[in-house]
């Protein structure tokens, strides 16, 4: 398969669905994120490789958690998923992910149940709605996010 951008975010997708990724408490994927050094850029690109209108990505809010400023499509990927596209606005984890992996899926938002509620990482804003790390996972990524059942925070 080639090295395009749909063949890594298929990827990143099959991984996200395998049962051994799969956190506890997760009830399904919701959406992958593309970190970048160049959001600009990345969007144009990620745009045409997947025939997506650059002006259907909409400003969401930042990803406190991974330390990054997002673009958003929702329902862009084969399933439903949503995508998005982080820069690093921090020295933060996405910066780290950047510096290790390079440019590419990074990170995967899997929607919760209400029973997952507890647990020892706060909720935080994120482009999906309030989410948290799933404890354990390296600080370099890729990264796994929890979103807590509610509506989502897209900025328009």
């Amino acid at each position: 398969m080639p090295d395009t951008a749909g063949a890594r975010i298929a990827a990143a997708l099959a991984a996200a669905a395998d049962p051994s990724r799969v956190p506890a408490g997760a009830v399904a994927p919701h959406a992958v994120g593309w970190a970048t050094v160049d959001m600009d850029r990345a969007l144009l690109d990620l745009a045409g490789d997947l025939g997506i209108a650059p002006e259907a990505f909409a400003d969401g809010v930042a990803c406190r958690a991974l330390g990054a400023r997002c673009r958003v499509v929702e329902d862009s990927l084969p399933g439903g998923l949503s995508l998005a596209i982080l820069e690093p606005a921090t020295e933060g984890r996405l910066a780290a992910t950047l510096a290790r992996l390079g440019e590419g899926p990074a990170v995967v938002w899997y929607t919760t149940d209400e029973a997952s509620d507890a647990g020892p990482i706060p909720w935080r804003p994120g482009p999906f709605g309030l989410e948290r790390h799933v404890p354990g996972d390296p600080v370099h990524g890729p990264h796994r996010l929890l979103i807590r059942p509610g509506a989502g925070t897209i900025a328009l």
